[in-house]
């Protein structure tokens, strides 16, 4: 990572969302956990919950890192491979679930992952639980 990012503290509720986003794009896992308190719980996913600054840490750098494998992952294959996969009649996407109890959200992808797409020509498609927000 360049320069590190601003580490400006959440003052004010509304804040939390635009520090997380930007420090999300920025790939700084460690500023996005700091703006969560020692005992902060969230759900990761299937009601899944992951307790503390560490555990939230751990998911946060796991995210991170599967979307960076699978750049990795397409950059050790030809983009040839995958043209003559399409070629052969098959439909090649990039599909990613995301799970959410809310009525809007941000997601960014590390932009190595999205250049490895481009190269292969793969559409990136997100799929949500659609679940209405109470």
């Amino acid at each position: 990572m360049p320069d590190k990012p601003s580490r400006e503290p959440a003052r004010d509720p509304q804040d939390l969302e635009r520090l997380l986003v930007s420090r999300q794009h920025a790939g700084d896992v460690e500023g996005m956990v700091a703006l969560f308190e020692s005992d902060a719980v969230i759900d990761s996913s299937d009601g899944r919950l992951t307790r503390g600054r560490a555990a939230i840490e751990a998911f946060f750098a796991g995210v991170v890192e599967a979307f960076r494998a699978a750049g990795r992952f397409l950059d050790r294959r030809q983009p040839e491979v995958t043209a003559g996969l399409r070629t052969a009649g098959l439909s090649l996407r990039l599909l990613v679930e995301v799970r959410m109890d809310q009525d809007q959200m941000e997601l960014e992808f590390p932009p190595e992952l999205l250049a490895a797409c481009g190269r292969h020509g793969l559409g990136v498609y997100v799929i949500s639980n659609d679940i209405a927000a109470s």
